[in-house]
């Protein structure tokens, strides 16, 4: 009794792992919503200047 039982969880996984392996791992891009994105990096500079952190400077603009 016990040994059909593990059998059929062995098998169970071995089909899971043989439609995840055939299936693959393919990634799918979501489409660029580029207002949004410019809304968030607003939100993060504004974030960003009212807890200290100032714009960089051009580089060597400081030095002599």
């Amino acid at each position: 009794m016990l040994d059909r039982i593990v059998a059929a969880v062995a098998l169970a996984l071995l089909q899971y792992l043989e439609r995840r392996i055939e299936r693959g791992s393919t990634a799918v891009d979501a489409a660029p919503d580029r207002e949004r994105l410019r809304r968030g990096g607003a939100r993060i500079r504004e974030w960003l200047r009212e807890n200290g952190a100032r714009q960089r400077g051009k580089p060597g603009s400081g030095r002599p």
